[in-house]
């Protein structure tokens, strides 16, 4: 068998950084395919950014409204599961307005997250974020103000 060589370049989201990496890895063809592939020489580590560990800052404005729903979504037993690099899940909390965000049953499930609990995310059987469990219902995906006030029974102020 005769060696290939194969450059490869090596991406890695991790949080609100990017890693690079460019390294060889020797590929043995033959008649039928690639056989094995076996590195002749380590892939070169990637320079991860340090990612911050904690939701990025929420930046709107809360309604009165907002921050009621807010607080009804916690008296009620509602959970937002959630991580810190998830964009859909900063856009959730951007729609609640800072003081209301603040508010929210929020749960951290990914492990290097501030206060993370990611046990509680695995017996809930998270499988994306932002997911929201209200009265024994899941709710997948980024939720509009009206619809998580029509799931949990809210009835106060709809001016969100």
């Amino acid at each position: 068998m005769k060696p290939v060589y194969a450059f490869g370049l090596v991406v890695a989201f991790v949080g609100a950084g990017l890693g690079l990496a460019i390294g060889s890895v020797q590929l043995r063809v033959d008649s039928a395919g690639i056989k094995e592939k076996a590195p002749e020489t380590a892939i070169a580590p990637a320079v991860i950014a340090q990612a911050s560990a904690t939701v990025p800052p929420v930046t709107t404005t809360s309604s009165a409204a907002a921050i009621e729903l807010a607080k009804h979504l916690k008296r009620v037993g509602a959970k937002m599961y959630g991580a810190y690099w998830c964009p859909h899940c900063h856009e959730q909390l951007q729609l609640f307005g800072n003081k209301a965000a603040a508010q929210l049953p929020y749960i951290e499930c990914a492990e290097d997250g501030k206060n993370a609990r990611p046990a509680l995310c695995k017996a809930a059987k998270i499988e994306g974020y932002p997911t929201w469990k209200i009265k024994g219902k899941t709710y997948e995906g980024t939720q509009g103000l009206i619809d998580l006030a029509n799931a949990s029974g809210y009835k106060g102020s709809r001016s969100f």
